[in-house]
């Protein structure tokens, strides 16, 4: 290893946009968009204005310790090639999180929204306790048919990968890594490429054959995973199994009355014909305008959407009491034809929305 270089140096060299906290500064001159370089700020601030918010450090801790757990299983299966192992043995520590705590335009904004979203509905499970507030079965248990086993076991399902984001740890303790394909794969060649470039720059490993071996590494990772194991695909399946009876009302309030946040969000989903998850991002993440749209597409009445609200408050601090009164006299006026045309606009790809959103911001 070169004198003063560390394992977690640029790994672009020194180009000024992607050094940080230059990239704040920088961002509308870079290759970053500005949306995402405000939230690359506000989730990796710079040291001498570390902010103490519970939603970012939940979202560092889904993020470093899916992370972690990645650069495990590559260390792992790098083992058997001895220049690379040896190599990796000057960093007996996991390096990746550091790297992109020091690097943090590695990532991608819809990778960093999914965790945010994901530590979102972590924060909200803590505050209230978990699903149910750990008591006993809940109203939202009780509605579904016990002699059905196929139901219980996706149940226990959701409840089990729940309890795993609610595992309390340091942001590089590893957690499973239960993301869609898309976000896992973009994670692993994340992990892959800092560990490749610590290999390379050990000198002890051809600079060339160093890519392939790492890459074969990843892909063996890649076939192995299954998006199904994590509490959204969880409850997606859950909802899956009641069918018809998912579109009671009374299972979509206890839900929310019981605090499972991911059954409510996959109910809401199937009865908006949105993904779940997209749904879970609004209620963490999206205009709380879009939240009440949500709500009365769904039929929610006032009394509904205020007890949403006050659900929301964990990952939403901004929604004090004055404010709730506020938007809940807003919600009075909306009409369901309204809010119907709000999620309509909502179930428009991904992508066609945020270039509007773009061009509404450009237009002021």
């Amino acid at each position: 290893m070169l004198a003063g270089m560390s394992a977690y140096s640029s790994l672009i060299g020194s180009t000024r946009a992607d050094c940080w906290p230059m990239a704040q500064v920088m961002a509308g001159m870079s290759a970053v968009p500005v949306g995402h370089a405000i939230d690359l700020a506000f989730f990796f601030p710079d040291d001498g204005r570390e902010r103490h918010d519970a939603l970012v450090a939940e979202t560092r801790r889904h993020l470093g310790g899916c992370l972690t757990a990645m650069e495990i299983g590559l260390r792992l299966a790098l083992e058997e090639t001895r220049e690379i192992a040896a190599a990796l043995a000057q960093w007996p520590q996991p390096v990746c999180w550091p790297t992109l705590r020091a690097q943090p335009t590695l990532l991608g904004p819809a990778l960093l929204a999914h965790m945010q979203m994901r530590g979102g509905i972590s924060l909200m499970l803590r505050q209230f306790g978990g699903p149910d507030g750990g008591s006993g079965e809940s109203e939202a248990d009780s509605l579904f048919p016990a002699d059905d086993p196929a139901l219980g076991e996706a149940l226990a399902a959701l409840m089990l990968a729940e309890g795993r984001w609610l595992l309390t740890a340091a942001e590089d303790q590893p957690m499973q890594p239960d993301l869609p394909a898309g976000f896992f794969a973009e994670l692993l060649w994340t992990a892959a490429a800092c560990l490749a470039a610590i290999v390379q720059r050990s000198g002890l490993s051809e600079a060339e054959s160093v890519v392939p071996l790492v890459e074969a590494a990843a892909q063996r990772q890649l076939a192995r995973h299954d998006e199904a194991t994590g509490p959204i695909a969880a409850a997606d399946r859950l909802v899956g199994r009641l069918g018809d009876r998912a579109d009671a009302p009374e299972i979509m309030a206890a839900a929310l009355q019981h605090r499972h946040f991911l059954l409510f969000a996959a109910l809401a989903g199937r009865r908006l014909r949105m993904e779940s998850a997209q749904v879970a991002d609004i209620l963490v993440m999206g205009p709380v305008g879009q939240v009440a749209a949500l709500c009365r597409a769904l039929g929610g009445s006032d009394s509904d959407y205020r007890q949403l609200l006050l659900a929301l408050r964990p990952v939403r601090p901004s929604l004090s009491d004055a404010t709730i009164v506020g938007e809940a006299m807003r919600y009075q006026e909306l009409s369901v034809a309204q809010a119907d045309a709000a999620v309509g606009a909502l179930r428009a790809p991904a992508a066609l929305r945020a270039k509007l959103d773009h061009l509404r911001r450009i237009a002021g």
